[in-house]
């Protein structure tokens, strides 16, 4: 009898998904020795030695993921390898859309957002994106969520699902372990300014960086010398972001890196003054996890997400007005009572996304559904 991860959407680069995995699935794994697991994956192949574990097994699934014909054939593959697979099948969890349900054993599905839907203007594409998640969804068994918001959004388009929160963790351990002979290296390596507002994200266009350019260009203007770094691998908005920096002239004070490993990450978290988070729309927001465990004040979207995740304990701003950003950015680096105090309140917070907390509710999930 086996449990089936199927994680053949995830790669080698760094993700909110990929971290999750990492971190609450292998408590599933350890806390039940006594069961099988077999996880599927694709060009993620560290995996195995993450989930180096006795009673775990391995199947490379041989079609990649980079578009949705590769997806199709890859979830055929899968569906027809679990058909003729020689031990029992008890749970099947998905992550990514579409999947084949298998009548066989009971299909989870893990979702992070809705964010086609959500971004999707026309009025028949958004029909076709509602029907689209409507379709898996409703063939799912059990639904796994990151967040209250999410999981009432997609409630707002379809009912009667069996819908779970879990929300996403951290490991503190991770930036407590940073000395400053490690900050001092990072430093020197990337030529990094003495203060920095930070930033973290792939330069797509939800993550509302052409805006937050906008808003440093208005400091500089005030006078207000504001270094901003970016850190994310190239997307669907890079080549904007990058000609907006130029023709604004802020070469001197907006920095990209890509390609930074985990560590390096941390790092610049840990150097930073303030971290700001402009997006649009997100299912959870691990930056913000992140922040808090780097005792960093942060500057956030008025999203619903954000507000949950910190409890409106933050300074929020409206995404869309470029002025609001530069306004609640000017305040949050010269206001240091406010800093202090959200520093502390973050100091408390983060205690409830620690890898204790949630891999309790994702094994009593998993053991309940069994």
């Amino acid at each position: 009898m086996q449990h089936v991860f199927d994680i053949s959407c995830l790669d080698m680069h760094a993700s909110g998904a990929k971290q999750r995995f990492l971190s609450l699935y292998s408590e599933i794994i350890k806390k039940n020795k006594n069961k099988n697991y077999l996880i599927i994956y694709t060009s993620f192949k560290d995996v195995k030695k993450y989930f180096n574990f006795p009673n775990v097994t391995f199947k490379k699934n041989k079609f990649g993921q980079h578009n949705y014909i590769n997806k199709i054939i890859s979830i055929i593959y899968i569906y027809f390898y679990i058909f003729f697979i020689r031990y029992k099948v008890i749970t099947i969890e998905h992550f990514t859309l579409p999947f084949l349900k298998i009548r066989s054993c009971l299909n989870i599905f893990t979702i992070h957002d809705l964010r086609r839907l959500h971004f999707s203007n026309l009025f028949l594409l958004k029909i076709a994106y509602k029907f689209f998640f409507g379709y898996f969804l409703k063939r799912a068994d059990n639904i796994i969520v990151v967040s209250h918001t999410i999981k009432k959004e997609i409630l707002s388009y379809f009912s009667k699902l069996k819908i779970t929160v879990v929300y996403n963790t951290i490991n503190l351990d991770l930036f407590n372990k940073i000395t400053k002979k490690n900050l001092r290296a990072v430093k020197k390596k990337y030529n990094l300014p003495n203060e920095f507002i930070l930033t973290v994200g792939h330069l797509e266009k939800r993550k509302n960086y052409l805006r937050l350019i906008r808003a440093v260009d208005i400091l500089k203007k005030n006078n207000e010398n504001i270094n901003l770094i970016i850190v994310g691998q190239d997307s669907d908005e890079s080549k904007d972001i990058y000609k907006l920096i130029k023709k604004l002239k802020l070469t001197v004070n907006i920095k990209i890196f890509s390609n930074l490993n985990d560590f390096e990450v941390r790092c610049f978290y840990k150097l930073s003054k303030l971290f700001v988070f402009p997006s649009m729309y997100e299912g959870f927001g691990i930056p913000i996890l992140e922040s808090m465990a780097s005792k960093l004040p942060m500057v956030l979207s008025n999203t619903k997400v954000f507000r949950e995740i910190t409890e409106n304990k933050y300074i929020y701003f409206d995404q869309y007005d470029p002025l609001s950003i530069a306004q609640n950015i000017n305040l949050a680096t010269k206001d240091k009572e406010l800093q202090k105090k959200m520093i502390i309140y973050g100091n408390k917070r983060i205690k409830n996304f620690t890898l204790d907390n949630q891999k309790k509710i994702i094994i009593k999930f998993y053991n309940k559904i069994k």
